[in-house]
């Protein structure tokens, strides 16, 4: 972590150094420049040798100057300080960790926009001779382009129904700058091909009118600047054909989309047409993509393989080469199989039409390998991700019959937590009234465990993608594909007993109820475990927060719905969990709905009868606040 954190904060200072620093426009700005990357530079090397403080002032002091540039429009410099401002995001996120308080980390982008020709609510001037014409020439394109999203609809809260809508931009800003097309979003978003959303961007032509209508001050030429772009286009209908809707499968069809058709898509298809630049401007990476519209046509006739451009391509019938592009061709019996399924009307057999065909796959496969097999895959899936978190670290492993653990802690140290937490399962399961003759999480579950707070915040940048918060001592996952948790090493105010049984009993929760189980109530079930099986400093912390955490929510179901920080959530989820814990018999009921597979919500109402939410509305009137089990001291 040093070495990566090191080379990170080395290259942030050796990206404007040399050629790269000739770019700035002054020789102040230059040395100004050179300076804040020496700072950064600075900061790596004080973080190396664990002076944290120090290394906080010095990314103060890199902040202070990256700002101070930023107040200029040239966008050559922008885009170096910019380059800065991602390793400064990284440093704050690690310096965070070790407890370093930092001024928030303001945006860089460009001071100045250039000033329209037209005063607020001014009406344009109409286009001279040779200008272009908004009604004749961009009207058509949008209409065309970007109709089905944000002329006939709003997506991502931005209209350009009419021109004024299109000027006023969406409710992150204008995308429209009169005579600067280079620093318009409607420009960048299609020259980055992030828009059309179907990654292919718009024809050179069109893209070089947009421009130079922008360039000449986004003049409106007709006589009303409230009116459709519909009509003034004459009625232009976007290029791209509706698609297809997703039918979802009954389970009385012999063929299965995410067992026949999702692996071999995923296999085959999507290197040639996956998200970016695919070919045809045809994507299969979703479901829903699939039922699109190509250059060549819809590839898919429900019930009617024969006649489907999918199946005539992946047999060489159709135009153009047979498919896979350059591989060798598909086996009749695997043709067979996606003809069957298109037949029976090529319906969806997964939870979400939006989710990638591979992890549709990948789960297909994980629901349906027994204890063994979903086992291996793990255990080889956290090798790998040891490997991407914590590439410059050996990990030491012990292996369990409920557990695989490996971390950078020492031999010893793994084999206690091994040991420790493969006995508080029994204990679970008691708890939960899990079944004793089976494993408690199917595949068996993961704890990654690490020396180091700056450690444990890897797994979440390079294996989750997201930025662990500073005050986190452990999570746990479970998707069904994989189980774990992760976890520091205690401090000496905890105990490791707590944090292996909120994980362990966190995580047997969520594996229930066919992925239905929400989060928030998987991380109440695994608090209630740890106050119920260890007692530590930690565990007493949660019931004393309880009352503010309650008194802080504008809705009783606050926690339930997203509307708390990570913290708040699973206080609160542990004092509604107590509550409902008080009914033994209600609460077993619905663990035994969910152990059966069903629905959580509807399991809920089964053992309830009535919502979550209604349930909080009685929790929250004089919430439980569980006093954690007093255990003797250890001779």
């Amino acid at each position: 972590m040093k070495i990566v954190l090191r080379c990170l904060l080395m290259a942030a200072a050796l990206c404007v150094s040399a050629g790269s620093l000739l770019a700035a426009p002054t020789a102040e700005q230059r040395e100004e420049l050179v300076a804040a990357a020496n700072a950064v530079k600075k900061a790596g090397e004080l973080y190396t040798a664990g002076k944290f403080k120090d290394s906080g002032e010095a990314i103060k002091d890199a902040q202070a100057r990256i700002e101070k540039l930023a107040e200029t429009d040239d966008k050559a410099l922008i885009s170096q300080l910019k380059t800065l401002h991602g390793r400064l995001t990284r440093a704050h996120a690690l310096l965070e960790l070790e407890g370093i308080t930092l001024p928030e980390l303001k945006p860089v982008e460009a001071a100045a926009k250039p000033a329209p020709t037209t005063k607020p609510g001014e009406k344009p001037a109409a286009g001279a001779a040779g200008e272009v014409s908004f009604t004749k020439q961009v009207a058509p394109i949008l209409v065309s382009r970007c109709g089905n999203c944000h002329v006939r609809q709003m997506r991502g809260e931005f209209s350009m129904a009419n021109y004024n809508n299109l000027l006023k931009g969406s409710k992150a800003g204008k995308v429209i700058f009169p005579n600067d097309p280079a620093g318009s979003a409607l420009i960048e978003q299609i020259e980055s091909k992030s828009m059309p959303p179907n990654g292919s961007g718009i024809p050179d032509g069109e893209l070089t009118t947009l421009k130079k209508w922008i360039q000449e001050g986004a003049k409106f030429d007709g006589p009303d600047m409230s009116v459709e772009l519909t009509s003034l286009a004459g009625g232009a209908t976007p290029t791209a054909a509706p698609m297809l809707q997703v039918t979802q499968a009954t389970g009385k069809e012999t063929s299965s989309f995410a067992r026949d058709v999702a692996p071999v898509l995923a296999e085959n298809c999507t290197g040639c047409h996956g998200n970016m630049n695919p070919r045809n401007n045809f994507s299969l990476t979703t479901f829903e993509r699939l039922l699109r519209t190509g250059d060549n046509g819809p590839v898919i006739a429900p019930s009617k393989a024969a006649d489907s451009l999918l199946i005539k391509k992946l047999k060489g019938t159709g135009p153009g080469a047979r498919m896979p592009f350059q591989r060798d061709p598909l086996s009749d019996q695997v043709i067979a199989r996606i003809e069957k399924w298109i037949e029976e009307g090529a319906k969806f057999d997964g939870n979400d039409a939006q989710a990638a065909i591979q992890l549709i796959a990948d789960l297909y496969k994980a629901k349906h390998q027994t204890h063994e097999e979903l086992k291996d895959d793990r255990t080889k899936l956290a090798d790998a991700n040891w490997r991407l978190a914590m590439a410059d670290f050996a990990a030491e492993r012990a292996e369990t019959k409920d557990l695989y653990v490996i971390g950078n802690v020492g031999t010893n140290e793994i084999t206690d937590i091994s040991t420790t937490g493969q006995a508080l399962v029994p204990r679970i399961a008691e708890l939960f009234k899990a079944p004793a003759d089976e494993p408690l999480v199917k595949g068996r579950m993961t704890l990654f465990v690490f020396a180091r707070t700056y450690d444990y915040s890897e797994i979440g940048m390079m294996v989750e993608k997201r930025e662990i918060p500073a005050n986190s001592r452990g999570h746990f996952r479970y998707t069904v594909i994989d189980a774990y948790g992760a976890f520091p090493v205690p401090r000496a105010d905890y105990g490791v007993e707590g944090v292996l049984a909120q994980q362990i009993g966190g995580c047997y929760v969520a594996s229930l109820g066919q992925g239905t189980v929400p989060t928030w109530f998987a991380e109440g079930c695994g608090r209630v475990a740890a106050s119920r099986l260890a007692d530590d400093s930690r565990i007493r912390s949660w019931s004393d927060a309880i009352p503010q955490v309650v008194a802080s929510m504008s809705k009783p179901d606050d926690f339930q719905t997203n509307s708390l920080d990570a913290d708040s959530t699973g206080v609160a989820a542990y004092s509604f969990v107590s509550f409902l814990m008080k009914d033994a018999s209600k609460f077993q009921k619905l663990m035994g709905e969910l152990r059966a597979g069903k629905d959580f919500n509807q399991s809920f109402a089964t053992a309830y009868g009535g919502s979550p939410a209604q349930a909080a509305a009685a929790w929250a009137r004089k919430p439980t606040v569980p006093k954690p089990i007093k255990r003797a001291a250890k001779s």
